[in-house]
């Protein structure tokens, strides 16, 4: 929750920041994707540091770097020094997001792992949720040093990141080899369920992290995540500006907290449908439907929303979005670990979460520009639907031609494997 709220929480700042820095939409859009710029020059890399030095380390160092960088957002007094600071931060919080999907291969089978994935993805619709009132509230009522709100919400939510890194030193462990809570009877029994997976994956994976890099089925679950990803940075850093424009579009006035409250809303109601699809997923049989049924909804629905006429309209439409962009994550990153293992696995994770990463460099600046050229979100939004309408296509192409391969194994599950 930490990690997304510190990614997002410039859309809040914006509602007010763009106009104390002379920013326009397209170098806010510029200033949020640069992030995602600095992360994916290093993703990969800091997945192999963490297969090799192990979480405990680099998550530890992963989260102290991004908070104190965090933090110092506050001090930004340009658009080139905002720029800059949310560069350095995508660095800093690179391999933490693909470090937690490559970390959670460790301890569970696949089927079980549906489900702990649908816990770890409950943080980003919760963080919004939460982020958008608890941010908005700082911006009007706190100022630190005398500074505007803007500046006290980034110089206040980079502190708990560092917190956190200190804990997570304390009290993480690599592996179930290291987990004192597991009995002797408990670790063998998870370790043969694993070992199990491994095999499968083995017998389909390419043979080193490079090969990984180079095979078409990383580079088409990339593409796929990006058509994904693209609506989460919609709903993120757009979201709150499109409720402010409310006030042109249907002749409403919202104050910066309302504005929070109402952006609120799609994030809670996916919070729900994650828990809900996750637990369906857990009791069937893993599939592409799984990520293709909620990407599919979510795309239509980001297609219809700003054509409708009334506010309550367009936030049914953008909550249905929501549902869609966030209920087939968890469902999504079961499918990789199928074709790849070792560090195949590392590196090829990696891979799939930079090339889906870079609709966090590109999405926000496309955006803005085309917000700037048309006066609307509307192109925009027509934009964002249909990469996930395409994502959705793909993914069931993928899984199909893929499937073959897996075939003489996919059935067989050991004795206590769940």
């Amino acid at each position: 929750m930490v990690n997304q709220m510190d990614r997002a929480n410039v859309g809040y700042a914006a509602l007010t920041m763009n106009r104390e820095l002379g920013m326009s939409v397209s170098q806010f859009g510029l200033a949020a994707g640069l992030f995602y710029a600095g992360y994916i020059l290093v993703a990969v890399p800091s997945n192999l540091m963490l297969a090799r030095f192990g979480a405990r380390l680099w998550m530890t160092r992963i989260l102290v770097t991004w908070g104190v960088i965090a933090s110092l957002t506050a001090f930004v007094n340009s658009a080139h020094m905002l720029y800059a600071v949310r560069f350095l931060l995508g660095i800093a919080e690179s391999g933490f997001f693909p470090g937690m999907v490559l970390y959670v291969t460790f301890w569970l089978p696949r089927q079980e792992r549906v489900w702990l994935m649908s816990l770890l993805f409950l943080a980003i619709p919760l963080s919004n949720m939460l982020g958008a009132p608890i941010s908005t509230l700082v911006m009007e009522h706190v100022h630190l040093f005398g500074w505007p709100g803007w500046r006290s919400m980034f110089f206040i939510e980079g502190l708990p990141a560092i917190a956190l890194g200190v804990v997570t030193f304390i009290v993480m462990k690599d592996r179930p080899d290291d987990a004192q809570w597991l009995t002797v009877d408990e670790r063998a029994e998870l370790s043969q369920a694993l070992a199990v997976e491994r095999q499968e994956a083995q017998r389909v994976s390419p043979k080193s992290a490079w090969l990984a890099l180079l095979d078409r089925r990383v580079l088409a679950f990339g593409l796929i995540y990006f058509g994904i990803n693209i609506g989460v940075v919609a709903l993120s850093f757009f979201l709150p500006q499109i409720v402010a424009e409310f006030s042109r579009m249907f002749a409403v006035k919202y104050s910066v907290f309302q504005v929070g409250l109402i952006t609120a809303v799609p994030f809670a109601v996916s919070a729900v449908t994650i828990l809900l699809w996750g637990h369906y997923a857990r009791r069937t049989t893993l599939s592409a439907w799984h990520v293709a049924i909620p990407t599919a909804l979510g795309g239509l629905s980001f297609a219809a929303a700003l054509f409708l006429s009334s506010p309550y309209e367009v936030m049914a439409a953008f909550t249905l979005g929501a549902v869609g962009v966030y209920t087939p994550h968890a469902s999504f990153w079961q499918l990789p670990p199928r074709y790849l293992s070792n560090a195949a696995a590392a590196s090829g994770i990696g891979l799939i979460n930079t090339i889906g990463t870079l609709a966090g460099f590109l999405g926000p600046y496309a955006t803005g520009w085309l917000h700037d050229m048309t006066g609307s979100y509307r192109v925009p939004m027509l934009g964002v639907a249909g990469m996930m309408c395409v994502s959705a296509m793909m993914v069931l192409f993928v899984e199909r031609t893929s499937r073959a391969a897996l075939q003489p194994l996919s059935e067989r599950t050991p004795r206590g494997a769940s």
